[in-house]
């Protein structure tokens, strides 16, 4: 039986209940992803200053938005929801990665933040 027939076989309240799990449990997939994303990004900000390349490079912003535009439509997400979350994510990526540029760019350590 398929899910959508499960879901028509619940009450309106235990499909809300069942609805709202389901987010939960998508929401901890989509931190976990970022935090792997997160961790991408500070092994880029390793690297960058070795290669002479700045934290944020608009090539790559337009190539990742571009990708991004593809998968959602893809996917069937709502192109102005991606290009929303993406467009934040890409923005604190940049800040992050320009912090820790700046504080081995001083010989501190990397921060968590």
């Amino acid at each position: 039986m398929t899910r959508r027939a499960e879901a028509a076989k619940l009450e309106p309240r235990d499909e809300m209940s069942d609805v709202r799990a389901t987010i939960d449990s998508l929401d901890d997939e989509l931190v976990a992803l970022l935090a792997r994303r997160q961790r991408q990004i500070e092994r880029a900000a390793a690297v960058k200053p070795s290669l002479g390349i700045p934290a944020r490079v608009p090539e790559r912003v337009d190539e990742v938005l571009a990708r991004v535009a593809a998968a959602a439509e893809r996917e069937g997400l709502a192109g102005e929801v991606a290009q929303a979350l993406w467009r934040a994510l890409i923005e604190w990526s940049i800040a992050h990665e320009e912090r820790l540029m700046g504080e081995r760019e001083q010989g501190e350590a990397p921060s968590r933040s």
